[in-house]
């Protein structure tokens, strides 16, 4: 710049020497005077302003190293720092900000806290320290400048730093949140009401879920302490309450008479039936005739009745719960469920058909009826007599409630019938006589305990019908009825005798409790709401074949069915 203003001079001086056209007034000012001649312009030069005297100041502002007195950042005093010092005062700040940070989340009547004690914390202290320096570093003039450095000292300026969840690790609390707290609907079902004894449908209830996305998006922008609520979106259940009422339907039913029976055998009937009542079965379930009645006995609230022992008749507890579980049994099969379990009497029954009974005993031999839900859906059991007052109630009715068998079958049938058993053959009694001796009876007594009697085998089928039409016609289960020879009760030192009775031949009846026209019929007609079918297959042979030692006969010192009649 000097040497310019030098080279200045010289020319213009030249110009007065020359020229004399130019001089110098007392203030040192050089004045050109009016002339004719023209003016080269390439021969003019101009005179650069004086310099400013605080420019050396001005630069020292907008191009300090350091902050400017004043300012904070996160509520810490960082001027006079450089960015390393000040990033270092206010770490510490940061970090405990960080450890307290917290957000409540409100999902219904829960609030859970997202805090920064489960959560990585993040935050801008980065970004906001090189915004807290860079201000004041446009060249406003040494007076602007001067004076918004003088604020900024007196008034202060904060530049706030912000901690918020690391999103990564946010998304996965979101979801986990989600997960835990989200309300699946709940499908229309059917369930049991005991006061009526009856099918009761439940009203389906909508769910509620997270909204994984937008509860992201709020804890992002939240602040330390906010509370936010979890937004959710409404999930409608899978089945309401008009579908279950248009599909859960009575799928198979049997009613057997007990009107004949004396008073405790129908307190005991009644007794079970309320026991197995309501039972519900999910998918898979199986149900357990002797754990659903439990072991029948006096402390257990049982009576004493007939039940039959190796060819005879003894007074047991529960005497007379056989009739559920062949009640239950014709109904199980109609419903298309899968037999598990089942065994014949040793000696038919006057209650049902012969080969469609089901004895069950929950002392000695254990000898069960169980069925499996074969179903995709759930079953309910409803089971009933005719009167509340068990001495005069005489029928017994099993109900089994569900979707429609043709759902189950997928289309192939739709309902399921029980024909006459066939009567495959007649087996006579073999062996002598047999004496009992009983010491505290007097010498010479003697009573015939078990009288001599046929058995029987008899063959059950069940059939499935689509619209009406017979489609298939399977086996069911074969049923072995055992022969029994006389059998004495004696006093000791009794002599036998030789037996003269005759024995019973093929056409003699070889039920010792013929039926008195209380027999069901155990083939549904059309329109008596069978049940579901049962899956073709499952049921299994639980009779053994003619040919074989029948797994229902007791041996002599066997306790036989327990409860049998």
């Amino acid at each position: 710049m000097k040497t310019i203003r030098i080279i200045g001079l010289v020319l213009l001086l030249t110009a007065f020497a020359v020229f004399g056209i130019a001089c110098v007034n007392d203030g040192g000012e050089v004045r050109v005077p009016a002339t004719k001649a023209p003016v080269d312009a390439d021969n003019i030069s101009f005179i650069t302003p004086a310099p400013d005297a605080h420019r050396e100041e001005l630069d020292a502002i907008l191009r300090r190293s350091t902050m400017l007195e004043g300012v904070t950042v996160g509520g810490v005093s960082v001027g006079g720092m450089t960015v390393a010092e000040a990033r270092e005062a206010v770490r510490a700040q940061v970090k405990t900000d960080a450890k307290s940070y917290a957000v409540n989340v409100t999902f219904g009547e829960e609030t859970v806290p997202f805090s920064g004690e489960m959560i990585p914390i993040t935050d801008n202290l980065d970004a906001v320290l090189d915004e807290a320096f860079n201000i004041v570093r446009e060249d406003k003039g040494f007076e602007a400048v001067s004076r918004e450095v003088e604020e900024i000292k007196a008034n202060g300026r904060d530049f706030p730093v912000s901690v918020h969840f690391e999103a990564a690790s946010l998304k996965g609390a979101v979801e986990k949140f989600a997960s835990e707290h989200s309300i699946a609907p709940v499908n229309a079902s059917v369930a049991y009401d005991r006061d009526s004894n009856s099918v009761k449908f439940t009203d389906d209830v909508p769910g509620r879920s997270v909204d994984c996305d937008a509860l992201f998006e709020l804890l992002l922008q939240a602040n330390n302490g906010d509370t936010v609520e979890a937004p959710d979106i409404e999930t409608a259940a899978e089945i309401n309450t008009e579908n279950v009422k248009e599909h859960y339907v009575l799928r198979g039913k049997m009613t057997t008479d007990f009107s004949k029976s004396i008073k405790n055998r129908k307190f005991n009937v009644c007794k079970g039936a309320g026991m197995i009542t309501g039972t519900i079965l999910h998918p898979g379930d199986t149900f357990s005739a002797n754990k659903t009645l439990g072991v029948r006995n006096k402390a257990n609230g049982w009576k004493t009745a007939n039940a039959y022992v190796a060819g005879g008749h003894e007074k047991q507890y529960g005497g007379g719960v056989c009739q559920l579980s062949t009640t239950l049994y014709n109904a199980a099969v109609m419903a298309d469920m899968k037999i598990v379990d089942r065994r014949n009497h040793s000696m038919p029954v006057d209650y049902i058909h012969k080969g469609l009974d089901a004895t069950i005993n929950s002392v000695g031999n254990i000898i069960d009826f169980k069925f499996q839900n074969s179903s995709k859906s759930d079953i309910i059991i409803i089971a009933y007599v005719d009167n509340d007052d068990y001495t005069k109630a005489g029928k017994l009715t099993m109900e089994i409630w569900g979707i429609p068998i043709i759902e189950d079958s997928e289309g192939k049938y739709d309902e399921i019938r029980i024909p006459e058993p066939k009567k495959l053959k007649t087996i006579k009694p073999s062996g002598d006589v047999e004496y009992q001796v009983d010491v505290t009876k007097k010498p010479g007594y003697k009573e015939l305990i078990v009288k001599n009697q046929n058995g029987s085998v008899w063959q059950s089928y069940v059939e499935y019908y689509l619209n009406g039409e017979l489609v298939e016609r399977k086996e069911l289960a074969q049923s072995t009825y055992r022969a029994f020879n006389k059998v004495y009760l004696v006093g000791p030192d009794a002599t036998p005798e030789p037996d003269k009775t005759p024995k019973p031949s093929d056409g003699d009846n070889p039920d010792p409790t013929p039926s008195h026209g209380t027999e069901p019929d155990p083939t549904p007609s059309h329109g008596s709401e069978p049940d579901p079918t049962p899956s073709h297959g499952t049921e299994p042979d639980d009779t053994p074949k003619p040919t074989e030692p029948p797994k229902d006969t007791p041996k002599p010192s066997d306790p036989g069915d327990g409860g049998g009649e």
